[in-house]
């Protein structure tokens, strides 16, 4: 029996999930740097789990349990594996499996917004150390000392982005603060013989949201809320998908 946290990603990193060098995309630093041109996302082939927003839970509950960090600041997390350092998502091309959700925090990278300790401005970063870069102008970030429509592009996706990061904190927040989260684990069989425990996450509590005052779900109601904690309890028929590709791969292995 195999224990594994779906909470792994968020758990002892000081950077953020996939990111191993992030520096201020600048002219002056990355004019000779290009975006290389195609999908590869092999960066999140040892992730176990994956950031939401919000935006995405409707989106991502027909194919991920979808679970919250058990943090202070809970967030919502698409589980995409259950042993460690596997993401069942990605092929052996490093496309993600066909006809499923990309989650945004994937479709971001490799950038990313680092915010300003004293002034909370934003910065539009590049992971200096991801695969996806290269040195040319093929598809570069800047011509001419100006943002190309790749730098463009990447500046509107990551503002979006924060937007739907600050309305999810602000979720995980009010979860946290009026309790309706538990600590939970799942027992996912695999086979008749086979099962993997996996733990370190959080679930709505379905019994103590169902006791919420009225004016607390008119409120969460108008809020979208309840919409979210819906999408979130439906989610969790999706582990049966996970053993499915285990299974799958499997069965092409032999």
């Amino acid at each position: 029996m195999a224990q594994q946290s779906a909470a792994q990603a968020q758990q002892g990193a000081a950077l953020p999930l996939f990111y191993r060098k992030p520096f201020a995309l600048q002219a002056q630093v990355h004019s000779d740097i290009s975006l290389k041109r195609g999908t590869n996302y092999r960066f999140a082939q040892a992730a176990n789990a994956i950031p939401l927003t919000t935006a995405e839970l409707f989106h991502a509950q027909r194919d991920y349990p979808i679970v919250f960090t058990d943090e202070a600041m809970p967030m919502p997390m698409a589980v995409v594996g259950i042993q460690d350092r596997q993401n069942l998502f990605i092929e052996a091309d490093g496309s993600w499996r066909r006809g499923t959700y990309v989650p945004a925090y994937v479709r971001r990278y490799p950038f990313l917004f680092a915010e300003q300790p004293m002034t909370r401005d934003l910065t539009l970063c590049i992971d200096e150390a991801s695969e996806l870069i290269e040195a040319s102008k093929q598809n570069p970030f800047f011509r001419n000392g100006q943002p190309t429509e790749v730098t463009q592009k990447a500046l509107e996706f990551c503002l979006a982005y924060q937007r739907q990061h600050e309305t999810t904190r602000e979720f995980g927040r009010t979860l946290a603060q009026v309790e309706l989260l538990s600590s939970r684990d799942a027992r996912v069989q695999i086979t008749p013989q086979e099962n993997v425990l996996v733990r370190g996450f959080k679930m709505i509590d379905e019994e103590k949201f169902n006791q919420l005052p009225a004016d607390t779900f008119l409120e969460w109601r108008t809020k979208g809320w309840v919409a979210l904690i819906f999408s979130h309890l439906l989610s969790l028929g999706a582990w049966d998908k996970l053993v499915q590709i285990v299974n799958e791969r499997r069965g092409a292995a032999r």
